[in-house]
């Protein structure tokens, strides 16, 4: 984190080798978060605007979230300023797609928890792989989740995207937000407790 914030002051600053630095930690990040709210083919467009507006305004990021959340909430903006420019609205087609499991009774009428989900993640003595195995196996698996799953589970826990945040940018109610991370935090566990038991993804 030291790290990062130094390299914010040397972008800051005007550091080429700075921002190139950031480029690569987050931008594969950007287009994940991207993809599901302008598809595919535009998600490159968000990065791209994400890193030039983030560049002339990073004087203004204060450090009150992280920068990647912070580059998050600029990169939804922007998808929802390109899906105004075109004239469509996010297909929620994938929303109920996922019938395994009905998780609405473990929440109250605030969406919050009835019952907490359990920890999703596995540190330990006893990890079987690598931090470089076990990256790309959750990279792996992440992408192997429901579209709607996928793209809450990325905003929350790897963006840090508040649940208000994740639900007006998908237009999704914060319970269902809620419901849909439970799920795909649940299917990631599965993937890291095989990983642990049996060493391989």
């Amino acid at each position: 984190m030291d790290n990062e914030r130094a390299l914010i002051e040397r972008l800051h600053d005007g550091d080429v080798h700075a921002l190139e630095s950031l480029i690569k930690t987050h931008h594969a990040f950007l287009i994940a978060l991207a993809t599901p709210l302008v598809g595919p083919d535009s998600a490159d467009d968000v990065a791209q605007e994400t890193w030039l507006k983030a560049v002339a305004a990073v004087a203004m990021f204060e450090g009150r979230s992280t920068f990647r959340t912070w580059l998050a909430r600029i990169a939804i903006n922007e998808a929802h300023s390109i899906n105004r420019r075109k004239g469509r609205e996010i297909s929620l087609d994938w929303w109920g797609s996922d019938h395994r499991s009905s998780l609405v009774p473990w929440l109250d009428e605030d969406g919050s928890w009835v019952s907490h989900p359990k920890q999703w993640h596995h540190e330990g003595p006893e990890e079987l792989l690598t931090g470089v195995e076990l990256h790309a196996c959750i990279h792996k698996q992440l992408y192997r989740l429901p579209g709607a799953q996928r793209s809450v589970v990325i905003m929350r826990d790897f963006g840090g995207l508040e649940y208000k945040e994740i639900a007006n940018a998908l237009g999704l109610t914060e319970v269902n937000v809620r419901v849909l991370l439970h799920r795909g935090r649940q299917r990631m566990q599965v993937m890291l407790s095989h990983f642990q038991e049996e060493g391989r993804c």
